[in-house]
């Protein structure tokens, strides 16, 4: 995993975002107002992508690298990858002051979430994940669908794509799997190169 997965995941995030912006989809809709009113640069979303799963130094490697399913308390431990990384990062006090580090949480606790409420850690749905959330998660789920886990094989572009369109990673905002439904063969020859 480490930092090629980190890079995947950036370059990933950013086709998408870049697919997105170019078919001038709007990911975000009305943001509500209890949210914090950071806003992301479009730059800047695949940088937060590179922390998103920093959480998971936090848990066992006989969980993390277990060959075979999690019961349910280790996938219990596991989803806590999201609030041990928002607890990695505010140790550090150089990084809270960085411009965007409330963004860098937000997908570090969120880029579980889902849009019908089905992710964790606190449920979220629809807009009330932020768009560069949305993204990365989407890239994430994707990228550990194509690439081989200690407990699965590699599925191909179009088994992963099947299967996240039909929700058997969750759901994902409508527009945006639309973009990636249309577009997933381009990005992922742009994120992998010409074998994807």
């Amino acid at each position: 995993m480490g930092e090629d997965f980190s890079r995947q995941i950036r370059r990933f995030s950013a086709a998408i975002l870049t697919d997105c912006k170019g078919n001038r989809r709007n990911m975000a809709g009305k943001r509500p107002t209890r949210r914090r009113s950071t806003v992301v640069n479009t730059g800047s979303y695949s940088t937060l992508a590179l922390l998103h799963d920093i959480g998971k130094q936090a848990i066992p490697p006989a969980i993390l690298n277990k060959p075979g399913p999690l019961t349910a308390e280790e996938f219990d431990v596991m989803k806590s990858h999201t609030t041990q990384g928002c607890r990695i990062l505010e140790e550090h006090p150089a990084l809270r002051q960085c411009e965007v580090f409330s963004a860098i949480c937000d997908v570090c606790r969120h880029h579980h979430e889902r849009w019908d409420g089905g992710g964790y850690p606190d449920r979220l749905t629809g807009v009330c994940i932020a768009p560069w959330v949305q993204v990365v998660g989407l890239a994430d789920a994707f990228d550990a669908l194509v690439h081989p886990r200690v407990y699965k094989q590699a599925y191909s572009v179009d088994q992963a794509r099947r299967m996240i369109a039909s929700g058997a990673c969750g759901t994902f905002n409508p527009q945006m799997l639309a973009v990636f439904s249309s577009d997933i063969f381009a990005i992922a020859g742009t994120v992998y190169g010409a074998g994807a």
